[in-house]
């Protein structure tokens, strides 16, 4: 006799979603994979997405919504609702995508033994147009590569179905991460764990208020301190990373070692001893990038190459 499927989480996390949510929990619902639980997180919405979530959970009994009591932002939001799945797996959801009807099911026959699978997408504008565009514009990784993750992300959360036992290694730091998917990536990834399904199975919906994919403004600031305040986040993302203990063999080495050069950026004009190192590193480092030499001189001018360029 066969056994019974296993449960699926999705894990769904809502801020004033009201123009888009409906649309997103009927793509959720009908899911060609039936035995899944919606646990929806809302971070005090003050528009009508609680009146949305509250008029679905009273027909579909597979809903369950969560008020938060104060605004604690996306990456603890996603926290708490994975924290409160109880599924074997758990499917992360945005609040605006639109998912195909067979992706829990294509993701959960591709996930194996791995601790996270995610997806291709494809980008649509706010009304839904499909938009000519690849997002992330990087490559995509699998395996062990979690030194590859850390300057930027392939993995989108909202494509990403996980394993519970990926939690137990990443919750831990979980709130200190800027990025929740790009955590989880990471760890999963230092374990051997991380796959990529080459099928597109949701639209990802492009706005203004997406936490990670904003339009892009006129710049009215000097370059070095955009770059500046650019390599500090990164610099505090590797601290904390170092931080939760959790790369294995080399890689925590080879991370400390690439933070030394990393953190020079301020003090010099090109930065040559991290060319050199990324010259002996860079499949490790750099394997996300489309053009691996292009960022590798990018990356390495300094605070002064910007200051001196702007007086040219």
């Amino acid at each position: 006799m066969l056994s019974a499927p296993p449960k699926i989480s999705v894990a769904m996390c809502t801020f004033n979603g009201e123009r888009f949510v409906a649309e997103q929990l009927d793509s959720i619902l009908n899911q060609t994979y039936e035995n899944i639980e919606l646990v929806v997180v809302d971070d005090v919405s003050t528009d009508g997405t609680l009146r949305l979530l509250d008029e679905y959970a009273a027909r579909d009994g597979r809903i369950r919504v969560i008020r938060n009591s104060e605004n604690i932002g996306f990456v603890r939001n996603f926290e708490k609702a994975m924290g409160a799945c109880s599924g074997e797996f758990i499917a992360l959801a945005d609040q605006d995508d639109i998912w195909f009807p067979e992706k829990i099911e294509t993701l959960y026959s591709e996930i194996g033994e791995n601790w996270l699978i995610y997806s291709e997408v494809s980008p649509v504008d706010f009304e839904g147009n499909l938009l000519d565009i690849s997002f992330p514009n990087v490559n995509r990784l699998e395996g062990r590569c979690p030194l590859a993750l850390m300057l930027n992300n392939c993995v989108t959360g909202h494509a990403s179905l996980i394993r519970r036992e990926l939690l137990h290694l990443a919750m831990p730091a979980m709130s200190e991460m800027p990025f929740h998917d790009q955590w989880l990536a990471i760890v999963a990834a230092s374990r051997g764990k991380l796959k990529a399904s080459n099928k597109v199975l949701s639209f990802y919906r492009q706005h203004e208020n997406n936490a990670v994919w904003k339009t892009k403004s006129k710049r009215t600031e000097a370059k070095y301190l955009k770059t500046l305040r650019d390599v500090e986040r990164v610099c505090e993302f590797i601290r904390t990373v170092l931080a939760a203990n959790i790369l294995i063999g080399r890689d925590q080495d080879l991370l400390e070692e690439f933070y030394v050069y990393y953190s020079r950026y301020d003090r010099v004009f090109y930065n040559f001893k991290l060319r050199l190192f990324l010259k002996k590193h860079g499949d490790t480092f750099l394997a996300l990038f489309l053009q691996q030499e292009k960022y590798r001189r990018r990356i390495c001018r300094g605070k002064w190459y910007f200051i001196f360029l702007a007086f040219w």
